[in-house]
C-alpha cells in the first residue's frame, strides 16, 4: 500500500507537485488539516482529512464533504500533531510506502519536526520520503539506500540521532569508505552523483539523505 500525506507547509509550484503525485500512483491521499487547501488547488480529491480543521478553508470542507471524503476531527489540544495523526492512519491502512508533501517551509519548528517524522515512520515499518519541487528526502538506518537520479545531482548525507558510523558512499564525486560522520559537523553536504544511481551505506546509525532535483 502506497500513501501520500499532504501537510500545511509550502508549495510553490502546484503543476510540478501534481505531476509528481500522478506519476506515483498512490493508493491513498491523506490531508492533515490545511493540507486539504493544497490538494483542492490541484483539483484532486483526498480519501481522508484529519485534524482540528482550524487551517482548512470552510468552503473546502463543505466541498469535500459533498464529495464523500472521510473527515476525522480531533480537538485542538491533543498530544499528537495533525501530521502524526495522518501517519497513524496510514499505518492503520497498512501503508508500507509513505510520502510527505508540503512538509517543509513556514515555521522552522514545524519543518524540523516533520523531518524527524521520517524516523518515526521508519520505526513503524514504513519506507518514508519527503518530496518537494526541489528535493527528495530519504532516511537510511543501519543499512544501504540506492538513490536513483541524474548525473550531476547534488546529494547530501546528514546524520541524525547521533554520529553515523561505517558510512560508505558509492558512485559519488566524494566517496567514503567505512567513515564515521560526526552528528554536529556538516561533512556530508553537497556531494555530486557521478551517474544515474548512487548508494549510501551506514553500518551503525541513521542519516537523512537529500537529493536536490534542481540546481541552486
Amino acid at each position: 500500500m502506497k500513501t501520500c500525506i499532504f501537510l500545511n507547509g509550502s508549495i510553490y509550484d502546484y503543476d510540478d507537485i501534481k505531476k509528481k503525485i500522478e506519476s506515483e500512483n498512490y493508493d491513498n491521499i491523506i490531508c492533515a488539516d490545511g493540507g486539504a487547501n493544497h490538494v483542492y488547488k490541484m483539483g484532486m480529491t483526498p480519501g481522508y482529512i484529519i485534524g482540528d480543521l482550524d487551517s482548512v478553508n470552510p468552503e473546502i470542507v463543505e466541498y469535500y464533504k459533498e464529495k464523500g471524503v472521510e473527515f476525522k476531527k480531533f480537538p485542538e489540544k491533543k498530544n499528537e500533531t495533525d501530521s502524526e495523526l495522518c501517519i497513524i492512519l496510514a499505518d492503520m491502512l497498512s501503508s508500507k510506502e509513505v510520502d510527505l508533501y508540503a512538509a517543509l517551509g513556514g515555521r522552522i519548528d514545524h519543518t524540523l519536526a516533520n523531518v524527524k517524522l521520517l524516523d518515526y515512520m521508519r520505526r513503524k515499518g514504513m519506507t518514508p520520503r519527503i518530496i518537494t519541487e526541489d528535493e527528495i528526502l530519504y532516511l537510511v538506518h543501519n543499512g544501504s539506500l540506492n538513490v536513483k537520479g541524474n548525473k550531476g545531482d547534488t546529494l547530501s548525507v546528514i546524520p541524525i540521532r547521533g554520529d553515523a558510523a561505517g558510512i560508505s558512499l558509492y558512485n559519488l564525486e566524494y566517496p567514503l569508505d567505512n567513515f564515521t560522520m560526526d552528528y554536529a559537523q556538516p561533512r556530508g553536504i553537497s556531494n555530486v552523483m557521478l551517474g544515474d544511481e548512487c548508494t549510501v551505506e551506514i553500518k551503525n546509525g541513521s542519516a537523512i539523505v537529500v537529493r536536490n532535483l534542481k540546481e541552486v
